[in-house]
């Protein structure tokens, strides 16, 4: 069944898919801040204080870390919403795990940082990772039917530049793993290659000189 948004409103349109993105990112980002609380005692001794501030700094890191992967996975979600005219039933499913995957980033960092491991640890990267696949199976589903897809995705050249684009976060996910499997720290740090090179071949992809009027 497909749904176009000049059709009968229901809740499976292109519309509501968009507001409940939104609604969940905003989730995820605030829950992710409240994870940030100032130490207990911090203020006892010196020693303490130092501690803590180290401490705090690496939650720090860890929040902004997870931000920016957050603000990638965003961009490239609606990057597919941008460029659909219709949504169907597998669409929704796709776009419901992806939004799963995105509630469980907070859950995750906080796992590896209770279990002292360095930022993005095993446990965020395998989410990372599965996130940035789900998020390259919702651009080719969409892609693969005319029904869905706007008529900019017919230009071989843009399609070619949007299929490399949501492999970035995947190919970071996969690097960033064998790095950390061969005993390397701070593995994580290969993501903020992601918003770099998505920010170059969004500039270069050519979609936004093939928007249509109207």
């Amino acid at each position: 069944m497909t749904m176009r948004d000049s059709e009968l409103e229901g809740p499976v349109n292109k519309t509501n898919i968009e507001r409940i993105t939104n609604a969940l990112f905003a989730f995820t980002m605030t829950l992710l801040i409240r994870n940030l609380t100032v130490p207990a005692g911090m203020w006892e001794s010196e020693e303490v204080l130092f501690a803590s501030l180290g401490q705090f700094l690496v939650d720090l890191t860890i929040y902004l870390f997870v931000f920016l992967v957050l603000a990638v996975t965003w961009v490239l979600l609606f990057r597919v919403y941008r460029n659909i005219v219709a949504v169907d039933l597998g669409f929704v499913a796709r776009v419901f795990v992806a939004l799963l995957l995105v509630v469980f980033l907070p859950i995750t960092s906080q796992i590896d940082a209770a279990i002292d491991a360095p930022i993005a640890g095993v446990f965020s990267q395998l989410n990372l990772g599965l996130l940035g696949v789900t998020t390259w199976a919702l651009f080719r589903y969409a892609a693969a039917r005319p029904a869905l897809r706007d008529p900019r995705l017919t230009d071989h050249h843009v399609t070619r530049m949007l299929r490399r684009e949501y492999i970035v976060l995947p190919v970071s996910s996969a690097v960033a793993l064998i790095l950390s499997a061969v005993g390397v720290d701070l593995a994580g740090v290969v993501y903020l290659v992601a918003p770099v090179a998505l920010w170059w071949m969004i500039e270069h992809d050519g979609l936004d000189r093939n928007s249509l009027p109207g």
